[in-house]
């Protein structure tokens, strides 16, 4: 119905009302799940006199009583990230980043984590994005869950977008820093290699290969050695990956072998008939 999204949109950013800003999200996050096709228009309406859409989602976020609509706010913020210029916006806007890192946090329902993550992904495009969210101190709360009890809720399918979110920030220089001095973090990542989903692999060679054969970090590559990673890199490269993560566990092997002589001679009796080279 044409006029109906913004009139929505209007709604959001003139009213105050907790109460009243909560069922105009809960319609709004209908609409995205069931139809999906107003991404765009709600892009352009952000962009100008909608610009205090941003306000009230973010009051949901801070005060909202339903954990329906804190999440359906999540999800509105995430359509809206639809390119560079848009993810920008939504960075900036004061006191949105923080809450959607406090989001992702073990004390909060699972659902609500997942869609935080899958947010806070969509967003952090930019690296100017990538270096706030290390600042935010947005890796701790990473390992946490990496390293959470199966107990707690923490599914697969968000472990998976804790590590795609912990490679995005660990592109950046800031990001591979912090996460060298975190040896915890990196065990962690490790330890998921093969044991929840191809996309999860990937994501943690990719990690490993930034903090270990781009920034050539010493502590990196003794937490992963320590952590059995070396045998896990030469499994991969004989089962079926893709072209670029065999590439990245090739690149990492050599960096291992130039480094530490010793470092493959433990797994002389269980390895060295996988060696690729």
């Amino acid at each position: 119905m044409d006029g109906f999204v913004p009139m929505l949109l209007d709604f959001l950013a003139d009213n105050k009302s907790i109460d009243f800003i909560e069922q105009v999200i809960r319609v709004l996050d209908l609409i995205l799940i069931k139809i999906g096709d107003y991404k765009e228009l709600m892009t352009l309406l952000l962009k100008n006199k909608n610009i205090d859409c941003l306000s009230s989602l973010l009051l949901v976020f801070q005060r909202g009583r339903s954990i329906h609509s804190r999440i359906g706010s999540v999800r509105i913020v995430e359509s809206i990230a639809m390119d560079g210029e848009s993810n920008l916006l939504i960075a900036e806007k004061d006191g949105l980043l923080p809450e959607l890192v406090k989001s992702i946090g073990l004390e909060n329902y699972p659902s609500l984590i997942e869609a935080s993550l899958s947010c806070l992904i969509a967003i952090s495009k930019a690296r100017r994005v990538k270096v706030k969210l290390v600042h935010l101190k947005t890796i701790p709360e990473l390992r946490n869950i990496l390293t959470a009890d199966p107990n707690t809720g923490v599914s697969n399918l968000i472990t998976e977008k804790a590590l795609k979110l912990l490679e995005t920030v660990s592109s950046c220089k800031e990001g591979r820093v912090e996460m060298c001095s975190d040896m915890a973090c990196i065990e962690a990542v490790v330890q998921k290699v093969f044991k929840v989903s191809v996309e999860a692999t990937e994501h943690a060679v990719t990690i490993l290969w930034s903090i270990c054969y781009l920034s050539r970090d010493v502590n990196a590559r003794e937490a992963v050695t320590n952590s059995n990673g070396l045998t896990k890199i030469l499994l991969l490269m004989q089962s079926n990956c893709s072209p670029t993560v065999r590439q990245m566990a090739g690149d990492l092997l050599k960096i291992f072998r130039v480094n530490s002589k010793s470092c493959l001679s433990s797994y002389d009796t269980k390895t060295t008939h996988i060696m690729p080279f």
